[in-house]
């Protein structure tokens, strides 16, 4: 008697074990996706490089390339995960190179040296400022027995509006000089009323 109830026991244990073991399932894998994403900068400024190509140069990616947005953003999607050498430039800037491992969320910023800037003309004019130029030293000059208006804007705000010359019986200066602050860039007009009017915007770094 004590036989059989151990044999029973044993078939019972041995039954349930295999019942366990065909109800298991793998555990459910939730995979987002994988991007890289990041900001081109101004070596010492926090302004963006609008228009710079950051490239992907090796690793499951490579070959893939963006331009940044006007803020010097990008961000590549659906990617696959893995290690790569991702390099960035724009134009007159020297080419920055950085490693970085591709996962969910990754980030990568770079900082580009910028070339000197400057301006120079007479006349009206309208050019684009970069963003990274914040102080700039401005000169203005006429011609002698002339008299006439120098009036610059950036981005629709007074930078400069000056008298250059004789102007009936007030003598005023032939040639201006002075620094002025130009941060955020954006479009520069200058406004003179003759091409006698020459003037020069310099970057003070």
């Amino acid at each position: 008697m004590i036989h059989r109830t151990f044999v029973v026991v044993v078939i019972a244990v041995f039954a349930t074990g295999c019942h366990l073991f065909e109800t298991q399932t793998s555990p459910t894998i939730e995979t987002e996706p994988v991007s890289l994403s990041g900001v081109v900068r101004a070596a010492g400024s926090t302004a963006g490089v609008k228009g710079a190509v950051v490239r992907i140069l090796d690793g499951p990616n490579k070959g893939l390339s963006m331009a940044t947005d006007t803020k010097g953003g990008y961000k590549f999607d659906n990617l696959a995960a893995g290690n790569a050498n991702v390099s960035a430039s724009a134009s007159e800037m020297p080419e920055a190179t950085a490693g970085v491992h591709i996962d969910r969320g990754s980030t990568l910023d770079f900082q580009l040296e910028p070339p000197p800037w400057s301006a120079r003309g007479s006349g009206s004019d309208v050019f684009e400022v970069p963003a990274w130029v914040s102080r700039v030293r401005i000169t203005g000059e006429v011609p002698a027995g002339r008299c006439d208006t120098l009036v610059i804007r950036l981005a629709g705000t007074s930078i400069l509006n000056t008298t250059l010359g004789t102007c009936g019986t007030v003598v005023g200066i032939r040639r201006y000089e002075g620094v002025h602050l130009m941060a955020g860039g954006g479009m520069a007009e200058i406004f003179v009323p003759s091409l006698s009017v020459s003037w020069t915007i310099e970057w003070l770094r």
